[in-house]
Protein backbone atom coordinates (compact mmCIF):
# COMPACT_ATOMS: atom_id res chain seq x y z
CA UNK A 1 0.00 0.00 0.00
CA UNK A 2 1.21 3.16 -0.94
CA UNK A 3 1.75 6.32 1.58
CA UNK A 4 -0.84 9.06 0.60
CA UNK A 5 0.82 12.09 -0.34
CA UNK A 6 -0.13 15.69 1.45
CA UNK A 7 -0.80 17.66 -1.06
CA UNK A 8 -2.49 15.12 -3.31
CA UNK A 9 -4.78 14.59 -0.17
CA UNK A 10 -5.42 18.59 -0.06
CA UNK A 11 -6.44 18.77 -3.42
CA UNK A 12 -9.17 15.96 -3.83
CA UNK A 13 -10.81 16.74 -0.51
CA UNK A 14 -9.78 20.87 0.40
CA UNK A 15 -10.45 23.93 -1.37
CA UNK A 16 -12.89 25.97 -3.52
CA UNK A 17 -13.59 24.33 -6.93
CA UNK A 18 -13.42 27.00 -9.35
CA UNK A 19 -14.82 24.60 -12.20
CA UNK A 20 -17.91 25.21 -10.25
CA UNK A 21 -18.88 29.11 -10.16
CA UNK A 22 -21.86 30.18 -8.56
CA UNK A 23 -24.72 29.46 -10.74
CA UNK A 24 -28.14 32.01 -9.71
CA UNK A 25 -30.14 29.52 -11.81
CA UNK A 26 -29.65 27.01 -9.42
CA UNK A 27 -31.07 28.53 -6.41
CA UNK A 28 -34.18 30.71 -7.86
CA UNK A 29 -36.92 31.52 -5.35
CA UNK A 30 -39.60 31.30 -7.26
CA UNK A 31 -39.64 28.55 -9.67
CA UNK A 32 -42.19 28.44 -12.61
CA UNK A 33 -45.28 26.57 -11.73
CA UNK A 34 -46.45 23.69 -14.13
CA UNK A 35 -49.76 24.18 -15.83
CA UNK A 36 -52.76 24.17 -13.11
CA UNK A 37 -50.26 23.23 -9.98
CA UNK A 38 -51.04 24.26 -6.27
CA UNK A 39 -49.49 27.32 -5.76
CA UNK A 40 -49.12 25.74 -2.39
CA UNK A 41 -46.47 23.35 -3.42
CA UNK A 42 -44.03 25.87 -4.75
CA UNK A 43 -41.63 24.31 -2.07
CA UNK A 44 -41.92 21.01 -3.22
CA UNK A 45 -41.28 22.01 -7.11
CA UNK A 46 -38.51 24.32 -6.02
CA UNK A 47 -36.31 21.24 -4.16
CA UNK A 48 -37.23 18.76 -7.07
CA UNK A 49 -36.19 21.25 -9.75
CA UNK A 50 -32.60 21.23 -8.45
CA UNK A 51 -31.98 17.81 -6.50
CA UNK A 52 -28.48 18.38 -5.17
CA UNK A 53 -28.69 15.10 -4.53
CA UNK A 54 -27.33 12.64 -7.09
CA UNK A 55 -24.38 15.36 -8.04
CA UNK A 56 -23.15 14.89 -4.29
CA UNK A 57 -23.25 10.97 -4.14
CA UNK A 58 -21.71 10.92 -7.86
CA UNK A 59 -19.09 13.44 -6.30
CA UNK A 60 -18.12 11.44 -3.26
CA UNK A 61 -17.75 8.12 -5.33
CA UNK A 62 -15.35 9.33 -7.38
CA UNK A 63 -13.58 11.59 -4.62
CA UNK A 64 -13.09 8.50 -2.89
CA UNK A 65 -11.83 6.63 -5.65
CA UNK A 66 -14.81 3.42 -4.55
CA UNK A 67 -14.32 0.60 -6.63
CA UNK A 68 -16.92 -1.40 -7.67
CA UNK A 69 -16.08 -4.60 -6.33
CA UNK A 70 -16.05 -3.15 -3.02
CA UNK A 71 -19.02 -0.83 -3.23
CA UNK A 72 -23.15 -1.81 -2.68
CA UNK A 73 -25.61 0.81 -4.45
CA UNK A 74 -27.79 2.57 -2.73
CA UNK A 75 -31.38 4.11 -4.42
CA UNK A 76 -29.30 7.54 -3.31
CA UNK A 77 -26.06 6.93 -1.96
CA UNK A 78 -23.67 3.93 -1.74
CA UNK A 79 -21.88 1.55 0.85
CA UNK A 80 -17.93 1.21 0.27
CA UNK A 81 -15.48 -0.72 2.08
CA UNK A 82 -12.40 1.11 2.64
CA UNK A 83 -10.97 -1.59 4.38
CA UNK A 84 -12.33 -3.55 7.70
CA UNK A 85 -14.76 -1.26 8.31
CA UNK A 86 -17.70 -0.13 5.77
CA UNK A 87 -18.69 3.79 5.24
CA UNK A 88 -22.24 4.73 4.12
CA UNK A 89 -23.42 7.97 1.88
CA UNK A 90 -26.97 8.42 1.62
CA UNK A 91 -28.25 12.22 0.25
CA UNK A 92 -32.02 12.64 1.72
CA UNK A 93 -34.86 14.00 -0.49
CA UNK A 94 -34.76 17.77 -1.17
CA UNK A 95 -36.50 20.36 0.79
CA UNK A 96 -36.57 24.22 0.74
CA UNK A 97 -34.61 25.82 3.16
CA UNK A 98 -34.74 30.05 3.00
CA UNK A 99 -35.91 29.77 -0.61
CA UNK A 100 -33.04 27.27 -1.96
CA UNK A 101 -33.17 23.82 -2.83
CA UNK A 102 -31.00 21.57 -0.30
CA UNK A 103 -30.16 17.98 0.41
CA UNK A 104 -28.86 16.44 3.96
CA UNK A 105 -25.83 14.45 3.28
CA UNK A 106 -25.19 11.93 5.91
CA UNK A 107 -22.14 9.97 6.18
CA UNK A 108 -21.33 6.97 8.81
CA UNK A 109 -19.33 4.89 9.16
CA UNK A 110 -19.95 2.34 12.23
CA UNK A 111 -17.04 1.22 14.56
CA UNK A 112 -18.16 -0.85 17.25
CA UNK A 113 -21.08 -3.37 18.01
CA UNK A 114 -22.07 -5.04 21.02
CA UNK A 115 -20.73 -2.35 23.29
CA UNK A 116 -21.84 -3.71 26.96
CA UNK A 117 -24.58 -1.26 28.85
CA UNK A 118 -23.33 0.54 31.70
CA UNK A 119 -21.44 3.54 33.35
CA UNK A 120 -18.48 5.02 31.46
CA UNK A 121 -19.59 5.02 27.73
CA UNK A 122 -21.02 8.22 27.50
CA UNK A 123 -18.55 9.92 29.82
CA UNK A 124 -15.67 8.28 27.70
CA UNK A 125 -17.27 9.39 24.18
CA UNK A 126 -18.15 12.96 25.77
CA UNK A 127 -13.90 12.34 26.46
CA UNK A 128 -13.53 11.67 22.62
CA UNK A 129 -15.88 14.35 21.17
CA UNK A 130 -14.02 16.71 22.87
CA UNK A 131 -11.53 17.62 20.07
CA UNK A 132 -14.54 16.45 17.40
CA UNK A 133 -13.38 18.73 14.28
CA UNK A 134 -16.28 18.09 11.38
CA UNK A 135 -17.03 14.07 12.58
CA UNK A 136 -18.29 12.72 15.73
CA UNK A 137 -18.87 9.93 17.78
CA UNK A 138 -22.83 9.20 18.07
CA UNK A 139 -24.07 5.90 20.48
CA UNK A 140 -27.16 4.28 20.00
CA UNK A 141 -27.74 2.51 23.25
CA UNK A 142 -30.98 1.21 21.97
CA UNK A 143 -28.78 -1.14 19.63
CA UNK A 144 -25.33 -0.81 21.37
CA UNK A 145 -23.45 0.75 18.70
CA UNK A 146 -21.17 3.56 17.77
CA UNK A 147 -20.48 4.95 14.85
CA UNK A 148 -18.51 7.99 13.16
CA UNK A 149 -21.13 10.33 11.63
CA UNK A 150 -21.02 13.43 9.74
CA UNK A 151 -24.22 15.05 8.26
CA UNK A 152 -24.13 18.49 5.96
CA UNK A 153 -27.16 20.17 4.22
CA UNK A 154 -25.58 20.99 0.68
CA UNK A 155 -26.77 23.48 -1.78
CA UNK A 156 -25.69 24.78 -5.36
CA UNK A 157 -23.54 27.46 -5.75
CA UNK A 158 -21.71 27.16 -2.46
CA UNK A 159 -17.92 26.87 -2.93
CA UNK A 160 -16.59 25.73 0.48
CA UNK A 161 -19.59 23.18 1.27
CA UNK A 162 -18.75 21.27 -0.90
CA UNK A 163 -15.21 20.63 0.09
CA UNK A 164 -16.75 20.02 3.62
CA UNK A 165 -18.68 17.17 2.61
CA UNK A 166 -15.55 15.60 0.92
CA UNK A 167 -13.78 15.92 3.74
CA UNK A 168 -16.05 14.55 6.33
CA UNK A 169 -16.61 11.40 4.28
CA UNK A 170 -13.33 10.89 3.25
CA UNK A 171 -12.00 11.10 6.30
CA UNK A 172 -13.88 9.02 8.20
CA UNK A 173 -12.00 5.51 6.90
CA UNK A 174 -9.03 7.26 8.35
CA UNK A 175 -10.17 8.54 11.82
CA UNK A 176 -12.06 5.24 12.53
CA UNK A 177 -9.53 2.83 11.60
CA UNK A 178 -7.25 5.00 13.45
CA UNK A 179 -9.07 5.54 16.79
CA UNK A 180 -10.94 2.24 16.50
CA UNK A 181 -8.97 -0.37 18.83
CA UNK A 182 -8.29 2.60 21.13
CA UNK A 183 -12.16 3.27 21.90
CA UNK A 184 -12.50 -0.88 21.90
CA UNK A 185 -10.30 -0.50 24.59
CA UNK A 186 -11.86 1.92 26.87
CA UNK A 187 -15.69 0.38 26.17
CA UNK A 188 -15.81 -2.93 25.05
CA UNK A 189 -17.61 -4.46 22.39
CA UNK A 190 -16.72 -5.87 19.01
CA UNK A 191 -14.89 -3.90 15.84
CA UNK A 192 -17.97 -3.34 13.43
CA UNK A 193 -16.04 -5.47 10.68
CA UNK A 194 -18.10 -6.04 7.92
CA UNK A 195 -17.32 -8.11 4.75
CA UNK A 196 -18.46 -6.87 1.31
CA UNK A 197 -21.58 -8.98 -0.38
CA UNK A 198 -19.52 -10.73 -3.17
CA UNK A 199 -15.87 -9.60 -2.71
CA UNK A 200 -15.98 -10.94 1.17
CA UNK A 201 -13.31 -8.97 3.88
CA UNK A 202 -10.63 -6.48 2.44
CA UNK A 203 -7.93 -7.21 4.13
CA UNK A 204 -5.95 -4.58 2.25
CA UNK A 205 -6.72 -1.06 3.17
CA UNK A 206 -7.50 1.80 0.69
CA UNK A 207 -5.21 4.25 0.83
CA UNK A 208 -7.66 6.89 2.10
CA UNK A 209 -7.75 4.89 5.25
CA UNK A 210 -3.67 6.72 5.68
CA UNK A 211 -5.48 10.19 4.85
CA UNK A 212 -5.97 11.97 8.64
CA UNK A 213 -1.88 12.03 8.73
CA UNK A 214 -1.36 13.39 5.25
CA UNK A 215 -4.62 15.89 5.98
CA UNK A 216 -3.15 16.77 9.26
CA UNK A 217 -0.24 17.80 7.61
CA UNK A 218 -1.51 19.73 4.69
CA UNK A 219 -2.96 21.95 7.89
CA UNK A 220 0.30 22.79 9.79
CA UNK A 221 -0.03 26.31 8.34
CA UNK A 222 -1.36 29.35 9.47
CA UNK A 223 -4.92 30.57 9.01
CA UNK A 224 -6.45 32.66 6.60
CA UNK A 225 -8.94 33.86 8.80
CA UNK A 226 -8.31 37.39 10.23
CA UNK A 227 -9.81 39.89 13.13
CA UNK A 228 -11.56 41.86 10.21
CA UNK A 229 -13.22 38.49 9.28
CA UNK A 230 -14.65 38.60 13.19
CA UNK A 231 -15.44 42.07 13.11
CA UNK A 232 -17.76 41.38 10.02
CA UNK A 233 -19.56 38.83 11.52
CA UNK A 234 -20.09 40.69 14.73
CA UNK A 235 -21.37 43.81 12.63
CA UNK A 236 -23.20 41.54 10.15
CA UNK A 237 -26.53 43.02 8.88
CA UNK A 238 -28.19 39.53 8.63
CA UNK A 239 -28.65 40.06 12.67
CA UNK A 240 -27.53 36.49 13.36
CA UNK A 241 -25.96 37.37 16.66
CA UNK A 242 -27.55 39.58 18.74
CA UNK A 243 -24.59 40.19 20.99
CA UNK A 244 -20.96 39.76 19.96
CA UNK A 245 -17.51 41.14 21.25
CA UNK A 246 -14.13 40.13 19.32
CA UNK A 247 -10.54 40.50 20.12
CA UNK A 248 -7.59 40.12 17.49
CA UNK A 249 -8.14 36.26 16.79
CA UNK A 250 -11.78 35.23 19.22
CA UNK A 251 -15.43 36.35 18.94
CA UNK A 252 -18.20 35.47 21.45
CA UNK A 253 -21.69 36.25 21.32
CA UNK A 254 -24.74 35.21 22.94
CA UNK A 255 -27.46 33.10 21.14
CA UNK A 256 -31.47 32.94 22.12
CA UNK A 257 -32.10 29.84 24.02
CA UNK A 258 -35.11 28.48 26.11
CA UNK A 259 -38.69 30.66 25.75
CA UNK A 260 -39.02 32.20 22.06
CA UNK A 261 -36.65 29.43 21.18
CA UNK A 262 -38.48 26.39 19.47
CA UNK A 263 -37.75 23.38 18.83
CA UNK A 264 -35.16 24.54 15.94
CA UNK A 265 -36.69 22.30 13.39
CA UNK A 266 -36.91 23.30 9.58
CA UNK A 267 -39.87 25.81 9.21
CA UNK A 268 -40.01 26.03 13.13
CA UNK A 269 -40.36 29.04 15.03
CA UNK A 270 -37.76 32.12 15.54
CA UNK A 271 -36.60 32.87 18.80
CA UNK A 272 -36.99 36.58 20.37
CA UNK A 273 -34.26 38.59 21.35
CA UNK A 274 -31.25 37.73 23.71
CA UNK A 275 -33.28 38.25 27.48
CA UNK A 276 -31.21 39.21 30.40
CA UNK A 277 -30.80 36.84 33.26
CA UNK A 278 -30.53 39.19 35.59
CA UNK A 279 -32.20 42.61 35.12
CA UNK A 280 -33.79 44.03 32.22
CA UNK A 281 -31.88 42.74 28.74
CA UNK A 282 -30.15 46.63 28.04
CA UNK A 283 -28.76 46.03 31.60
CA UNK A 284 -27.18 42.89 31.17
CA UNK A 285 -26.05 44.00 27.74
CA UNK A 286 -24.55 46.94 29.04
CA UNK A 287 -22.64 45.80 31.91
CA UNK A 288 -21.31 42.53 29.50
CA UNK A 289 -20.04 45.52 27.27
CA UNK A 290 -18.36 46.87 30.40
CA UNK A 291 -16.90 44.39 31.63
CA UNK A 292 -15.12 43.33 27.93
CA UNK A 293 -13.98 46.86 27.45
CA UNK A 294 -12.12 47.00 30.92
CA UNK A 295 -10.14 44.30 29.69
CA UNK A 296 -9.23 45.61 26.18
CA UNK A 297 -6.59 43.16 25.36
CA UNK A 298 -9.10 39.59 25.56
CA UNK A 299 -12.71 41.35 25.43
CA UNK A 300 -14.10 37.55 24.68
CA UNK A 301 -12.64 36.54 27.78
CA UNK A 302 -14.10 39.14 29.78
CA UNK A 303 -17.30 38.52 28.11
CA UNK A 304 -17.62 34.74 28.38
CA UNK A 305 -16.22 34.85 32.10
CA UNK A 306 -19.45 37.81 32.44
CA UNK A 307 -21.69 34.92 31.36
CA UNK A 308 -20.47 32.07 33.61
CA UNK A 309 -20.65 34.56 36.58
CA UNK A 310 -24.20 34.59 35.44
CA UNK A 311 -26.91 32.36 37.50
CA UNK A 312 -28.99 31.75 36.18
CA UNK A 313 -28.08 32.29 32.42
CA UNK A 314 -30.63 32.26 29.82
CA UNK A 315 -28.63 32.72 27.16
CA UNK A 316 -26.30 30.09 24.71
CA UNK A 317 -22.57 31.03 24.75
CA UNK A 318 -20.47 30.46 21.79
CA UNK A 319 -17.46 31.05 20.94
CA UNK A 320 -15.18 31.12 17.61
CA UNK A 321 -11.13 31.55 17.68
CA UNK A 322 -9.01 30.86 15.14
CA UNK A 323 -5.94 31.24 17.25
CA UNK A 324 -6.18 27.86 18.70
CA UNK A 325 -5.01 24.59 17.10
CA UNK A 326 -6.32 21.35 16.64
CA UNK A 327 -4.43 18.36 18.31
CA UNK A 328 -4.77 16.50 15.32
CA UNK A 329 -5.20 18.95 12.28
CA UNK A 330 -3.32 22.03 13.03
CA UNK A 331 -4.94 25.42 12.36
CA UNK A 332 -8.02 26.41 11.55
CA UNK A 333 -11.49 27.38 12.92
CA UNK A 334 -12.64 26.42 16.11
CA UNK A 335 -16.55 26.58 17.30
CA UNK A 336 -17.79 25.58 20.86
CA UNK A 337 -21.60 26.32 21.91
CA UNK A 338 -22.35 26.09 25.45
CA UNK A 339 -25.91 26.01 26.36
CA UNK A 340 -27.24 26.72 29.75
CA UNK A 341 -27.32 24.11 31.57
CA UNK A 342 -25.89 22.55 34.57
CA UNK A 343 -26.51 18.42 34.51
CA UNK A 344 -25.80 18.05 38.39
CA UNK A 345 -22.22 15.75 37.47
CA UNK A 346 -19.61 15.05 35.11
CA UNK A 347 -21.92 12.09 34.38
CA UNK A 348 -25.19 13.48 33.83
CA UNK A 349 -23.59 15.45 31.38
CA UNK A 350 -21.76 12.87 29.47
CA UNK A 351 -25.68 11.53 29.56
CA UNK A 352 -27.16 14.33 27.93
CA UNK A 353 -24.34 14.96 25.36
CA UNK A 354 -24.70 11.66 23.86
CA UNK A 355 -28.67 12.21 23.77
CA UNK A 356 -27.77 15.24 21.75
CA UNK A 357 -25.58 13.34 19.91
CA UNK A 358 -27.72 10.85 18.59
CA UNK A 359 -30.97 13.33 18.10
CA UNK A 360 -28.91 15.64 16.05
CA UNK A 361 -29.16 12.30 13.18
CA UNK A 362 -32.56 11.62 13.95
CA UNK A 363 -34.27 15.14 13.87
CA UNK A 364 -35.28 17.19 11.18
CA UNK A 365 -33.36 20.41 11.93
CA UNK A 366 -31.25 23.14 10.08
CA UNK A 367 -27.80 23.18 11.62
CA UNK A 368 -25.81 19.95 10.37
CA UNK A 369 -23.79 18.20 12.34
CA UNK A 370 -20.61 18.94 11.76
CA UNK A 371 -18.53 18.12 15.18
CA UNK A 372 -20.53 16.69 18.11
CA UNK A 373 -21.75 17.20 21.57
CA UNK A 374 -19.06 16.78 24.38
CA UNK A 375 -18.86 18.20 28.20
CA UNK A 376 -17.32 20.76 30.27
CA UNK A 377 -18.08 19.75 34.00
CA UNK A 378 -21.00 19.29 34.48
CA UNK A 379 -22.30 21.17 31.41
CA UNK A 380 -22.72 19.76 27.43
CA UNK A 381 -21.25 21.80 24.87
CA UNK A 382 -20.97 21.44 20.95
CA UNK A 383 -17.38 21.49 19.55
CA UNK A 384 -16.92 21.44 15.74
CA UNK A 385 -13.03 22.58 14.05
CA UNK A 386 -13.01 23.88 10.44
CA UNK A 387 -9.44 22.64 9.03
CA UNK A 388 -7.10 25.32 7.33
CA UNK A 389 -7.17 23.16 3.94
CA UNK A 390 -11.00 23.94 3.54
CA UNK A 391 -9.95 26.94 3.70
CA UNK A 392 -7.49 26.83 0.72
CA UNK A 393 -8.09 29.37 -2.06
CA UNK A 394 -11.17 31.03 -0.25
CA UNK A 395 -11.61 34.17 -0.68
CA UNK A 396 -12.74 37.24 2.09
CA UNK A 397 -16.50 36.53 0.52
CA UNK A 398 -16.29 33.15 0.96
CA UNK A 399 -14.55 33.20 4.19
CA UNK A 400 -17.61 35.31 5.44
CA UNK A 401 -19.55 32.76 3.78
CA UNK A 402 -18.25 29.95 6.64
CA UNK A 403 -18.56 32.23 9.43
CA UNK A 404 -21.45 33.46 8.62
CA UNK A 405 -23.15 29.92 8.04
CA UNK A 406 -21.43 28.03 11.21
CA UNK A 407 -22.65 31.03 13.32
CA UNK A 408 -26.35 30.49 11.68
CA UNK A 409 -25.83 26.32 12.47
CA UNK A 410 -25.12 26.78 16.03
CA UNK A 411 -27.82 29.43 16.38
CA UNK A 412 -30.28 26.77 15.31
CA UNK A 413 -28.86 24.16 17.56
CA UNK A 414 -29.04 26.41 20.38
CA UNK A 415 -32.67 26.81 19.75
CA UNK A 416 -33.27 22.80 18.69
CA UNK A 417 -31.52 21.80 22.13
CA UNK A 418 -33.41 24.27 23.99
CA UNK A 419 -36.56 21.88 22.50
CA UNK A 420 -34.77 18.50 23.32
CA UNK A 421 -34.06 19.40 26.72
CA UNK A 422 -36.78 21.33 27.71
CA UNK A 423 -39.06 18.19 26.66
CA UNK A 424 -37.53 15.48 28.81
CA UNK A 425 -35.98 13.95 26.15
CA UNK A 426 -32.38 14.58 26.92
CA UNK A 427 -32.63 13.34 30.36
Amino acid sequence: MTSVDARALADTFAGADPDRPFDPTLVSESPALPSGADPGDVDAVTAASVDQGPRMVEVLRERFGAQPEWTVEGERGFTWWSGRLATTVVAGPPTVLHGLSVVRVTTTTPLLRHVPEGAGVASRLAAANAHAAIDGLVWDPGVRTVALVSETWCHAGNAWLDPLVYSAAGLQPAIGDATIDDLRGHLGGEVATSPHPTSGLREEPDDLVEAGAAFAAAGDRSTPFTEGDLRALARSTLGLLPFAVHGSDTLTAELPYGAGGGSGGVGGERGGPVDGAAGSGPERVRALLDAARRDRTTPPAAHEAAWLATTPATTALLRISFGERHPDFGAGLAMRLRIPVRSGSDEAAADLAAVLCQREIADRKIASFVGAWSTDGDAPVFVSFFPVPLARGLGSDDRAAILATFAAWMRDRARWAAGVVGSGNGR
